[in-house]
C-alpha cells in the first residue's frame, strides 16, 4: 500500500517567493516603510507572512484592529500579484503523474488563494484527497489537526502517511501527528533548521522522490 503523501504548497510544490516578495514590499511602501531584501522575506514565508507584517509595525503602537487591517491589505495586494511569477518546481508534475498512492495538500496559505494558484498552474488535474488552507479548519499547521483530518479522509494512519514540506510548521505538525516527514532541501527554510526536526529524509529534487520513498519503512 503506497503511503498518503501530504504536501505543503509554497516552497514545496511551487516557488511563489517572487510574488510574495512583491506584495510584501508594496504593502510596506504604501506606509512609507523601507522595503526588505528578498532573503529576509523568504525566510519568513514558512512561518507566516502575516506575522512578518505585524512585526514590522510593532513599534508603531497600532491597535489590534489596525494590525488586522494591515494583514488584510497585504492579502489583497498579494492576490493581485500571486499569479504573475509563481511556478511549479521542476519534476513535480512528472512525479504526481506517476505516483499510485493518495496525495493531499496542507498549506498555511488561505484556502481560496491556494486553490486559485493550484488551478492557474494546472495542478488541480491531479487526484488530491483534499486541499486544506490555513482557514479550512479550526487550527492550522503546526497543529496536528489538518494532518489527522486528512488521514481520516484518505483512510490512512500515521504509519502509512508522510508529510513533505519546507517549513518548521510542516515538521512540527508531522511530529505532533505521529507522522514521518520529508524535508524539502530547496525550499524557503535553511536545511540545517529542518534537520533539527529529524525528518526521515531531505529531498533535493523531485526526480529522486520515487526512489527515496522505497527506502522509507512504513506500516501497512
Amino acid at each position: 500500500m503506497n503511503p498518503l503523501l501530504v504536501f505543503d504548497l509554497d516552497g514545496t510544490l511551487i516557488d511563489s517567493a517572487p510574488d510574495i516578495i512583491t506584495a510584501v514590499n508594496r504593502t510596506l511602501a504604501n506606509h512609507s516603510k523601507p522595503v526588505l531584501s528578498d532573503a529576509t522575506i523568504i525566510s519568513h514565508i514558512g512561518e507566516g507572512i502575516k506575522k512578518l507584517i505585524a512585526d514590522l509595525f510593532k513599534d508603531d503602537n497600532l491597535e489590534p484592529g489596525d494590525i488586522i487591517g494591515l494583514e488584510m491589505e497585504f492579502l489583497r495586494t498579494y492576490e493581485e500579484e500571486m499569479l504573475n511569477k509563481t511556478r511549479i518546481y521542476p519534476g513535480v508534475e512528472n512525479f504526481l503523474s506517476q505516483y499510485q498512492g493518495p496525495i493531499a495538500i496542507i498549506t498555511n496559505k488561505n484556502e481560496e488563494p491556494a486553490k486559485a494558484i493550484i488551478h492557474h498552474l494546472g495542478l488541480q488535474r491531479f487526484p488530491w484527497v483534499n486541499i486544506f488552507g490555513a482557514d479550512s479548519l479550526e487550527e492550522r499547521k503546526p497543529s496536528p489537526l489538518p494532518l489527522r483530518t486528512m488521514m481520516g479522509l484518505a483512510d490512512r494512519h500515521p504509519g502509512n502517511t508522510l508529510m513533505i514540506g519546507d517549513g518548521t510548521p510542516d515538521m512540527l505538525s508531522a511530529q505532533r501527528a505521529g507522522v514521518g516527514s520529508i524535508a524539502i532541501g530547496f525550499g524557503y527554510t535553511a536545511r540545517h533548521i529542518l534537520e533539527e526536526y529529524e525528518p526521515l529524509a531531505v529531498l533535493d529534487h523531485y526526480q529522486d522522490l520515487s526512489a527515496l520513498l522505497k527506502k522509507i519503512p512504513l506500516k501497512a
